[in-house]
């Protein structure tokens, strides 16, 4: 009972400190005001997480282990064409980056004033470079990459189009999500580097 009510409270901290980074940016919330709107006290949100860093931290934690990226990555591995992994692939990061986008715009606002979560900025992106490594390697054994055309320049088209900034430029110029998906995955495969079926 306890351990389900310190976690009930870690995931409301949580939730309430992405949500604020998020609106409110990085730099401009306290350890106080995330405490005030979790409806905690100060000390809990030290003792349960630490400090704005440690949250970023143990919200990016969370995002990253997300069940939906080993299943997808299961279903690439399934795919029996170019065009069903770059669509998996779209789809699945359109529901992640939708899902856990305040914790992204927190990452991102947080790696410009704070070295240590610039550091974990740094692994997140070798992260998503090992992953879109597993993508375009299934692609290269379905022949879909375009002749001449190397995994690694794959990983870079994907990187490109697909990873969090993308989908935030799409929306901050007036695309909605689902248009946004459309049109990456249309522009994924219409790149001169993949040959989509």
């Amino acid at each position: 009972m306890r351990e389900r009510a310190a976690a009930a409270t870690r995931a409301a901290i949580l939730d309430t400190a992405g949500a604020l980074f998020a609106e409110h940016g990085y730099a401009r919330v306290t350890i106080r005001r995330i405490a005030e709107e979790a409806e905690v006290a100060q000390g809990t949100v030290y003792a349960a997480i630490g400090s704005k860093a440690a949250l970023v931290a143990a919200l990016t934690e969370r995002a990253a282990s997300d069940a939906g990226i080993g299943e997808v990555l299961a279903a690439v591995e399934s795919a029996t064409t170019g065009d069903e992994v770059v669509r998996l692939v779209v789809h699945s990061i359109h529901d992640m980056v939708r899902h856990h986008r305040h914790t992204m715009t927190a990452l991102f606002d947080a790696a410009t004033v704070d070295e240590g979560v610039a550091v974990l900025l740094d692994r997140i992106r070798r992260l998503e470079r090992e992953r879109f490594a597993l993508v375009t390697g299934r692609l290269e054994r379905l022949g879909a990459l375009r002749p001449g055309v190397t995994a690694g320049d794959a990983v870079r088209v994907l990187e490109y189009f697909v990873t969090p900034p993308s989908w935030f430029r799409l929306l901050e110029i007036g695309w909605d999500w689902d248009g946004a998906r459309v049109f990456l995955t249309d522009a994924v495969c219409s790149a001169p580097l993949l040959r989509c079926d």
